[in-house]
């Protein structure tokens, strides 16, 4: 159960961090490869492919977090009711889009792996390249379904407002960073 737990937690975030890092680590070799010796084939388009699967993967990360684009001005002036409502109904469309996307992944990689086609020059199969679709949106869908889950459990709690959680935010990063309240409105020669 644990395993399960932490999977739901950091699994996105897990490799989300590792491919980022391998980014990192490829493209400094590289650099200092083109510096010293002569330069390799392959760096550009692995870093590449590994943008693309952070950006896939990412998805189903921000839906976790709660940090899919959106514009709440209008949504924070509403009664919570109708905000809870609203989004739910944004979500379940958003559910299905990402469901219909989710499919035609799928059929579009299984075309790239009947033709076998390679990628220039690391000469992998380029259905591996595409099968980042399949799993970002695959984990899209999943994180869609429990926050519409959790919509509908914590339909009755009452939603912090853009501009709350701004200041909460922001009350945090001032707390952590030391300056009290005067420091900060003498700083900013007024009140915060």
């Amino acid at each position: 159960m644990k395993v399960i737990k932490w999977l739901d937690d950091h699994f996105e975030e897990s490799i989300l961090i590792i491919l980022l890092a391998t980014i990192s680590t490829v493209m400094m070799a590289q650099i200092l490869a083109r510096t010293f010796v002569r330069s390799m084939p392959w760096p550009e388009e692995f870093a590449r492919y590994c943008y693309i699967w952070t950006v896939f993967l990412s998805l189903g990360y921000t839906i976790k977090k709660g940090n899919m684009l959106r514009v709440t001005v209008v949504m924070d002036m509403l009664p919570q009711k109708l905000r809870k409502s609203i989004e739910i109904l944004t979500n379940l469309m958003v559910l299905v889009l990402f469901a219909i996307l989710f499919r035609y992944s799928i059929t579009y990689t299984g075309i790239i792996k009947t033709t076998g086609q390679l990628s220039p020059a690391m000469r992998i199969p380029m259905w591996m390249m595409y099968l980042s679709t399949n799993i970002g949106f695959a984990l899209a869908v999943v994180r869609m379904i429990q926050e519409i889950i959790n919509n509908f459990k914590n339909f009755n709690q009452k939603i912090e407002t853009t501009v709350e959680a701004t200041l909460k935010e922001a009350q945090q990063e001032v707390a952590s960073t030391g300056t009290t309240l005067s420091d900060a409105t003498n700083l900013t020669g007024g009140d915060v």
